[in-house]
C-alpha cells in the first residue's frame, strides 16, 4: 500500500510540473516573439479583451436566433481580423495567426 502511495504521488507531482502556462503569459511570450512595441502590445491587449467580450455576448445574446449567432459571430470574426492587421505588419500578423492555430491543434 505504501508502495502504491508513493507512486501515485511521484506521478501526480511529475504531471503537476508540466501544467501548461496560463495564456496572458503566452501572449506575451509570441509578442516578445513578434517584437511588438509596448504601445501595440497593449493595444493588442486591449483588443483581445474587447474580442473575449464581444464573442461571449453574442453568444448570450438572447434577441439572437440559433442560427444567426454563426454569422455574428463571423462578421465580428473579420472585424477583429481588420483591427489586427491595423496594429501589426504581415509577419506579426502571419506569426500571430500561427500563434492562435497551434492553440487550436487538438492535444494528441
Amino acid at each position: 500500500i505504501v508502495l502504491i502511495c508513493s507512486l501515485v504521488l511521484m506521478t501526480s507531482a511529475s504531471f503537476a510540473q508540466s501544467k501548461p502556462k496560463d495564456m496572458k503569459v503566452l501572449r506575451d511570450s509570441i509578442f516578445t516573439v513578434m517584437k511588438l512595441s509596448t504601445a501595440n502590445r497593449q493595444k493588442m491587449h486591449d483588443l483581445i479583451a474587447e474580442n473575449g467580450k464581444a464573442q461571449k455576448a453574442i453568444k448570450d445574446d438572447p434577441a439572437l436566433f440559433y442560427d444567426q449567432r454563426p454569422e455574428k459571430l463571423e462578421a465580428w470574426k473579420k472585424e477583429i481580423t481588420t483591427k489586427e492587421k491595423a496594429i501589426l505588419t504581415p509577419e506579426q500578423f502571419q506569426i500571430w495567426r500561427d500563434f492562435a492555430k497551434s492553440l487550436n491543434k487538438p492535444k494528441s
